[in-house]
């Protein structure tokens, strides 16, 4: 248990390391790095789904090297849009300052109207929303259905349901697994896939898909999953409730609105 609790700190530790890096250096040495130290075969399966014409909503979830996917994909020219929330007016100043630099689009939830109805305009023009599927309080909980995640019964989010309904857009599950600071590896499912390996589950909806499929990665590699904090005071409700002092430790730059491992 010692040995798991460190591996998770190291985790955490790693993650701050890389929210900083893509934050703040500059594009040309970040690309670098990015093309040389991750393994991406698998954008093969975003390229496929793109084709489609109906945009791509990428899942992904507090696993690895989450700050890196929406930089990684923009670099091999992918159009990336992102919704993101901001502590501070100069924080949001700073990422978007970043965030033209790799031409990544991106969209304010707090100051946007609705932010659902941005969403899938972006979709419509073929674009790629990235988005995260443990983000719990930003969950729009769903009234019918349930699910478990992580041995603990919750509602599900209808958020990304809604939105591919509405669009149309393609499902991709994506992670970057962490190796060390300077090994990764991109792994993409595409959501018949994703179906496939979930047949004993048979889950109800692409928001179940998503997020069992997420909890596949973490069973297997709890440290690479940063969301136990958030994890332990998620309720029935399917939000997590507030904790002031918590927030106050925590300092995110950008927080977006996730078996093939070897």
């Amino acid at each position: 248990m010692r040995r798991m609790t460190k591996k998770v700190f190291d985790g955490i530790l790693s993650h701050y390391y890389e929210k900083l890096f893509i934050a703040f250096e500059e594009p040309k040495k970040a690309t670098k790095f990015l093309n040389q130290n991750i393994m991406s075969e698998d954008l093969k399966v975003l390229h496929t789904s793109l084709l489609k014409g109906n945009g791509v909503i990428t899942v992904t979830g507090h696993y690895g090297a989450i700050e890196y996917i929406p930089t990684l994909l923009a670099i091999k020219n992918f159009p990336i849009s992102m919704i993101a929330k901001f502590k501070t007016e100069q924080l949001k100043k700073k990422v978007y300052s970043q965030a033209k630099k790799y031409n990544i689009r991106m969209i304010d939830a707090e100051n946007t109207g609705n932010v659902i109805r941005v969403a899938i305009k972006e979709l419509r023009e073929n674009r790629i929303l990235v988005t995260e599927c443990d983000e719990f309080e930003e969950w729009r909980p769903s009234e019918r259905e349930k699910t478990s995640f992580l041995g603990k019964e919750t509602v599900l989010d209808r958020t990304i349901n809604v939105i591919q309904k509405r669009t149309g857009a393609e499902i991709v599950f994506g992670v970057i697994h962490r190796y060390n600071l300077h090994k990764y590896k991109l792994i993409m499912y595409g959501y018949e896939d994703m179906l496939k390996i979930l047949h004993d589950i048979a889950p109800s909806s692409v928001g179940e898909t998503v997020l069992k499929f997420l909890e596949r990665y973490i069973y297997s590699n709890p440290e690479q999953w940063y969301q136990w904090e958030e994890y332990y005071v998620i309720n029935v409700a399917g939000t997590a409730k507030s904790n002031p002092a918590r927030r106050k430790r925590s300092s995110p730059l950008l927080k977006p609105a996730f078996d093939r491992v070897s």
